[in-house]
């Protein structure tokens, strides 16, 4: 959930502060009141572009700070864990700072941080929806992936890529062995290659968890140090040490052992404490050197961790340092078949052929889970646009195979082309009128339509997900009256699970908040300032009203705006999240 954004010198921002809380927040205002710029500072915190040119006249930097909390989130704890950073009870903050000189930094729970870390988290924390995001909805090449999220097929797209990529590699083999000598041998240096990078590189298992848990430590070097001479000076050099006292102390006891014998099994004692104290002494006054921070050991780890995971992004994708072990393994026992390791071109066509099955089998596995999570999917989201006001809307999933003649992969009496996600073309198609096929989504969705599908999309496959916040900007494109009524409860209705931010201009939506933020702009100083005010009832009201009648808010536009408010506000459950 985000629960705070703060922006400094950000366009015509001097300084503000959003609270967001769980549940749906609305954001309204005049149109260009700056409700756009919120939306930019959090792309911008999260990763987004940046430049000199997005700094208020005369500031010589902005900055944005959002505070995450991730205590629901495990995705996100794992993210920030495995790259070294510190969540501090339950919360993280992303810091970006744009500078005058066409420089940047970005900061995570207060260490810098690569710009890939914070679109990593922003990934996991955060989705966007926008006049672009609609736009990417009509590009069918989103559709597959759209829908196997909903069907839940991670394993299975693992175990699809595994075995194209053992299809691709016999295939390979076999095409190197019967192409001849001089293809064989580009083959051979490629393995060569791969196999010498690899062992060069002396990439061990685990190595980058223990590399992570070294950089902890040195990024903490500075604290860690001040503590220990801290300590040792309370301990053995500074006014009063404790080794001091306690030696005074023994002193004591031993002229009272003199003359109390049942005293000596506590002089022994305290001799015992004082030899215990002095060797942590010992151990605090070395610590500093023993730990041995140097500054070029940091950028060292950076530079030996971004070595292993350009290796892995190049040879095993998304894998771990044993895969890449796994993958060097299997070069050289490659180059040794090839070397003449002794298989013969009828072997490896046999290992081709039990590749090409294994392959086949997986992708038409794939895709009868698709059309079953298809019909699922189909009959979910058009439930939900039944109570978008498109209830006479037909929406499906056409599945069909991607054809490639001359492959060799027959699938259905047709040759088809097979990769790591299946065989399987995916389309979201939709008949908004009765009578009418359904179409391509580009061909039939008007603006206000398609910004009703994305809804019914997002709420359907975000049903079982982890919370997050869910941004909405001109969701209410094209849309008005009951329909605008009909998307303010769905927008409720998904922050019960997620949190939700909307940017809105219609009250029928602003109306269901939980949390309604007006942002206007002000004359201050002699310029134009962007300023944001959560309202409370009797400003939510009168905010709704100016959102009816315009600048002039008669009493029956309040009365309106009121009746309006009761209706739509269900303070959203506990579990409302991001």
């Amino acid at each position: 959930m985000l629960r705070c954004l703060h922006i400094t010198h950000l366009a015509i921002v001097r300084e503000l502060t959003l609270d967001l809380g769980p549940g749906l927040n609305l954001l309204t205002g005049e149109t260009g009141a700056g409700k756009s710029i919120l939306v930019d500072a959090l792309t911008l915190v999260l990763g987004g572009r940046s430049g000199p040119e997005m700094i208020r006249a005369g500031a010589e930097r902005a900055t944005v700070e959002a505070e995450f909390d991730v205590s629901s989130n495990r995705a996100a704890r794992v993210c920030l864990e495995q790259r070294g950073y510190t969540i501090d009870d339950g919360t993280i903050v992303a810091r970006r700072e744009i500078l005058a000189q066409g420089k940047g930094r970005a900061f995570l729970g207060g260490s810098l941080a690569p710009l890939s870390d914070l679109k990593a988290l922003g990934g996991i924390l955060v989705d966007l929806h926008g006049q672009h995001q609609q736009q990417t909805l009509l590009h069918a090449a989103n559709h597959r992936e759209l829908l196997d999220r909903h069907a839940g097929l991670d394993a299975d797209l693992d175990g699809m890529a595994g075995a194209a990529r053992r299809f691709e590699t016999a295939a390979a083999r076999l095409a190197s062995l019967r192409e001849g000598a001089e293809r064989l041998a580009r083959r051979l240096d490629t393995l060569r290659l791969q196999a010498g990078e690899i062992e060069r590189a002396a990439v061990r298992a685990g190595e980058r968890e223990a590399l992570r848990a070294e950089r902890h430590l040195l990024r903490n070097a500075e604290a860690i140090q001040s503590s220990a001479r801290q300590a040792y000076e309370a301990l053995y050099e500074g006014e009063g040490a404790t080794l001091s006292r306690l030696a005074e102390t023994i002193r004591g006891l031993r002229e009272m052992a003199r003359f109390d014998a049942a005293l000596q099994e506590h002089l022994e004692r305290a001799g015992s404490a004082q030899a215990d104290l002095q060797e942590i002494a010992v151990l605090l006054r070395d610590y500093p050197s023993r730990l041995g921070f140097d500054p070029g050991r940091l950028e060292a780890i950076e530079d030996r961790i971004q070595a292993v995971e350009s290796l892995l992004r190049k040879h095993a994708p998304g894998g771990r340092e044993e895969d890449l072990l796994r993958v060097r393994d299997e070069a050289r026992e490659e180059l040794s078949r090839l070397s003449g390791g002794g298989e013969t071109e009828e072997e490896i066509a046999r290992q081709v052929e039990a590749r090409r099955s294994e392959a086949l089998r997986l992708a038409a596995s794939l895709s009868l889970a698709r059309c079953a999570a298809a019909r699922t999917l189909e009959r979910e989201v058009e439930k939900e646009l039944a109570g978008l006001a498109m209830g006479q809307s037909r929406f499906a999933v056409g599945i069909g195979p991607r054809l490639a003649p001359g492959s060799g992969l027959w699938s259905g009496g047709e040759e088809v082309a097979v990769d790591g996600t299946g065989c399987d073309v995916v389309e979201f198609l939709l008949s908004a009128n009765p009578g009418e096929p359904p179409a391509p989504l580009s061909a039939v969705a008007s603006g206000g339509e398609l910004s009703r599908v994305m809804l019914a999309l997002e709420v359907v496959l975000r049903r079982e997900s982890e919370p997050r916040a869910l941004v909405f900007d001109e969701v209410d494109a094209g849309i008005g009256g009951a329909v605008a009524e009909a998307v303010g409860k769905r927008l409720h209705s998904l922050s019960r699970h997620h949190q939700v931010i909307c940017v809105t201009h219609l009250p029928q939506i602003a109306s269901h908040a939980d949390r309604h933020v007006r942002v206007g702009k002000r004359r201050a100083r002699g310029r134009t300032e962007v300023e944001v005010d959560v309202l409370d009832d009797q400003g939510r009201v009168r905010e709704l009203a100016r959102m009816l009648a315009g600048e002039k808010v008669t009493p029956a536009a309040l009365r309106h705006a009121a009746e309006m408010r009761a209706r739509g506000h269900k303070p959203a459950g506990p579990e409302a999240g991001g």
